[in-house]
């Protein structure tokens, strides 16, 4: 049997805080963009600047910022899915950041993370990537939303999906999280799926919690190797 990976979550934490301002800078500049007229390209150019700086193996990117990326190359595929336009930014800037904590702490395991930012999850291109299950980066006030499963309706919290993202959750805070059902406003999706980010709570000096921002981050770094660990459980 694989021996299991212990996650240091004291490291990651640091190393999230470390990314802090590059973190904000990137979510400043992704809402920023829609208002900028003349520049169709903005959104594309910004992400591949950031993806520069990140470990991920394949990308692509449209010319509205439509994303895929894969980090890793493992047998069980993860696909972390977050919203277009500004009301995404957020999920998107906590999800590249996480494919960087990945990498700086070496967190790779037997999974396959694809990050994509491309509109309705009903797209092909996303489908064809035959995900395992799938993690929508919107935002439940850092709250575990449990959405429809392919056969069964919503998934319980006795599906390996939801424990593994209770044993996230539970080993980065050291808190128990508020796990509820709500069901896609897209439908059901054909795989397992969760729903996990940041407050969309703006605050009057047009600040989102940076706070949120970082435990989402560490989450989205964190859950690919917890799940594995829960799929491979004998």
């Amino acid at each position: 049997m694989t021996p299991t990976r212990v996650i240091d979550t004291q490291r990651l934490s640091t190393l999230a805080h470390e990314h802090e301002r590059e973190l904000l800078q990137l979510l400043h500049d992704l809402n920023a963009i829609p208002h900028e007229n003349g520049h169709p390209g903005g959104a594309a150019n910004r992400i591949l600047r950031e993806l520069q700086k990140a470990p991920f193996e394949s990308t692509g990117v449209g010319p509205a910022g439509n994303l895929l990326a894969r980090l890793g190359s493992g047998s069980h595929t993860i696909l972390l899915h977050t919203q277009g336009g500004a009301a995404g930014a957020p999920g998107l800037a906590a999800a590249l950041y996480a494919g960087k904590l990945i990498h700086e702490l070496g967190m790779y395991d037997d999974f396959t993370l694809w990050v994509a930012n491309s509109g309705p999850m009903h797209d092909s291109a996303l489908r064809d990537l035959h995900a395992d299950c799938l993690l929508l980066a919107e935002p439940t006030k850092l709250c575990i939303e449990m959405r429809e499963a392919p056969v069964e309706g919503f998934l319980h919290e006795s599906h390996p999906l939801v424990q593994a993202a209770i044993a996230t959750y539970e080993n980065l805070f050291e808190l128990p999280p508020i796990v509820s059902q709500a069901p896609s406003p897209e439908g059901p999706m054909g795989i397992p799926a969760i729903a996990f980010g940041a407050c969309a709570h703006v605050d009057d000096a047009g600040h989102i919690s940076i706070r949120h921002l970082l435990q989402a981050a560490q989450f989205y770094a964190a859950f690919p190797t917890m799940y594995v660990q829960r799929i491979q459980r004998p």
